[in-house]
Parts: C-alpha cells; sequence; structure tokens
C-alpha cells in the first residue's frame, strides 16, 4: 500500500497532493511497511455535533466515559458511548476492504467479492470514506488506510503492542518512544480493535493542570513544576519554558482560531480479523441462493393430479395425467355395456 511519507495516510493512486498535509504525493509516496495479513491500520478523523453552539467539536480519542467538552463553547454535555459500535465497525472496514486491490487486504481464496465491495474506490479515486449519520446519533467519523508515522521525523513508526488495547511506537530515526493504552470502556467497545494509538490515550506524558482565578478565567499549568503554561502553536504535546518538561495539552484548550472551527485530529487504530462488512460480503450471495432453491425444487415430487386447485370461483385448466387412465377406460366400458342391454330389452331383439 502506498501512503504519505508526511502524514501516513494512503496516498490514493489517482491523487496528486495528500488530503491531511497537501504535500505532493510524487514527492512524498512510499511503500507502507508489512503488516500481518489479518492486521490494519487505519486512520480516523471524529467529532460530535454539540448541543449548544451546534459545530462539529473534535474528538481525537475515543471518549467513553458519557460525557463530552465542546472545545468551541466549552459545554460539557452527555455523549452516548454505543454510538462508537458502528463507527468503530465502520473504520474496520475501511482499513480492510479500501482499494486499490478490488477486495482490499485479505482475498477470500475461492470468493470473489469484488464487485460487491463499496470501499474499493477508498485510495485508489479517494482518500477518506464517511460514515453516513442518522438522525439519532451525533457522532461523525472519517477512515482511510494507511501507517502512522513519526510527527518529526515523518517516517513510519516501529510499533509494539503490549497488551489489550496498549501498545508502544518509537522512531527508528529519533528514537523517541511514546506509550498508548485504552481505558477499559473504550478498550471493550470493539473485540478486534487491538490498539491506538492519540494523544488523549498517551499514558507516559501527564497533561496539562487547568487552574480556575478567583474571577473565572482558566489558566494551565505545567504538571511537573506548577508553572504557567503558553502555548506554543496547536500541537497537542506542549513543552514548560520553566522546566523543560512535556505535557498534553487536551483539546478543549484549543480555541477557535480567528472564528474559525478547529479541524478533528487524524488517530490511529489498529484492527485484526476481518471486518465486519467482509464476514457480511463472503455469505451466500442472493443468485446462489436462488439457484439452490430452484435445485431443491427440482428434487421435490410433483403434486398429484388430485391436488386442490383453489376456492375462488372461475374457469380452471383441468388437470392431467401423463398416460392412459385405466379406470376411465373402464369405466367407460362399462357404460357402453350396460347401454348395449338396456337396447336389446327395449327393442326386444
Amino acid at each position: 500500500m502506498a501512503i504519505c511519507g508526511h502524514c501516513g495516510i494512503v496516498a490514493p493512486t489517482d491523487g496528486t497532493a495528500c488530503e491531511i498535509c497537501k504535500h505532493p504525493l510524487a514527492q512524498t509516496r512510499l511503500t507502507a511497511p508489512a503488516l500481518p495479513a489479518d492486521n490494519c491500520w487505519v486512520a480516523v478523523r471524529c467529532g460530535f455535533t454539540c448541543n449548544s453552539c451546534k459545530f462539529l467539536a473534535p474528538l481525537d480519542g475515543i471518549d467513553a466515559d458519557g460525557a463530552v467538552d465542546c472545545v468551541h463553547c466549552g459545554l460539557r454535555q452527555h455523549f452516548e458511548v454505543s454510538a462508537w459500535v458502528p463507527a468503530l465497525g465502520f473504520a474496520h472496514d475501511i482499513g480492510d476492504l479500501a482499494g486499490p486491490a478490488p477486495e482490499g487486504r485479505c482475498p477470500h481464496p475461492t470468493l470473489w467479492i469484488g464487485s460487491e465491495n463499496p470501499y474499493q474506490g477508498v485510495g485508489d479515486a479517494v482518500t477518506f470514506a464517511q460514515l453516513p449519520r442518522n438522525a439519532y446519533s451525533a457522532l461523525s467519523i472519517e477512515a482511510t488506510p494507511g501507517f502512522p508515522v513519526c510527527a518529526a521525523c515523518h517516517v513510519p513508526l516501529d510499533v509494539t503492542v503490549t497488551g489489550p488495547g496498549a501498545c508502544t511506537t518509537a522512531c527508528p530515526r529519533c528514537g523517541v518512544r511514546a506509550v498508548y493504552a485504552l481505558p477499559d470502556g473504550a478498550r471493550n467497545l470493539d473485540e478486534l480493535m487491538v490498539a491506538v494509538i492519540a494523544d488523549e490515550h498517551r499514558t507516559e506524558c501527564p497533561q496539562a493542570q487547568r487552574t480556575t482565578t478567583q474571577a473565572g478565567v482558566t489558566a494551565l499549568a505545567c504538571p511537573s513544576c506548577g508553572g504557567p503554561l503558553r502555548l506554543a502553536g496547536t500541537g497537542r504535546l506542549q513543552v514548560c519554558a520553566f522546566c523543560n518538561a512535556s505535557c498534553i495539552v487536551p483539546a478543549r484548550h484549543f480555541a477557535r482560531n480567528e472564528g474559525a472551527q478547529r479541524p478533528p485530529d487524524v488517530f490511529w487504530i489498529l484492527f485484526r480479523g476481518p471486518s465486519p462488512k467482509r464476514a457480511e460480503l463472503e455469505q451466500p450471495v442472493p443468485a446462489q441462493a436462488a439457484a439452490a432453491a430452484v435445485a431443491m425444487s427440482l428434487l421435490k415430487p410433483q403434486a398429484a393430479a388430485t391436488d386442490t386447485i383453489g376456492n375462488t370461483p372461475g374457469v380452471y385448466e383441468a388437470p392431467e395425467r401423463p398416460g392412459i387412465h385405466w379406470p376411465q377406460v373402464l369405466l367407460t366400458l362399462a357404460l357402453g355395456t350396460v347401454a348395449l342391454i338396456v337396447g336389446w330389452l327395449v327393442t326386444g331383439r
């Protein structure tokens, strides 16, 4: 699979520039490292519609505690955790079935599904696919295949799965390491989800502390020395100017820039095994089921001529039985003989 070497997402065959970093794919396109046949990395962008300001607020990880914060208006609100279940299944579908191969990553040895694969164009003609939203879900998700890369060196990361929902990453060039772990509530949403690489789930780096003054002003403090933390740029990983310690700044502390909505960050999910859509497509198709039904009907005994035709008034074609109907022949002969005898008696001859 070809990916953008700058940000890691798939580099579409027909694409000229990366949809995320906008770099020319002719300069950044490279082949992703090999994975086990049943594993796939998926890059996702998620958000939810705020109940107050109605903006699409980013979700930069799998939030499964039942409450989310809008980064635009600051409202903390209820979030239906079950909305993640179809969203994660969709992300798995994209990682498993995306093109340019018509059957995705792991074709069935005998069954062709390329004609029915709805996602074979992802990675070939388009970059992201979006799960259609319904009126009952506030969650929005886009997904694309790829491979996570170092944010500084832009080379594929070495990823080691250390446990259920946990992994470590290391850059083979600069050596920077990171540790990620999903909370139990998030890990139990999808049994085929192996690990997640997202700043929200980074465990070796503490989160910045939030302090509120008597005037109601909210400020950020370094979790190490307690000094005020000034944000440099929009990166989630910030460095304290006093003690040089690193910390993660929650997404809700990045306000809209000059009135524009902050787009969701890309984070990565590793899945294992066939996706739900592949399992559905590899079931017997309706045409095969119909052919089997026809074959069974040919083996079924034909209905007898005495079967009921119907009770509705009308004209029906008389049932036919092939060959000589001997009871009818005998009845005809008997009636003919009786008629001859009666005629002989009447005429006296």
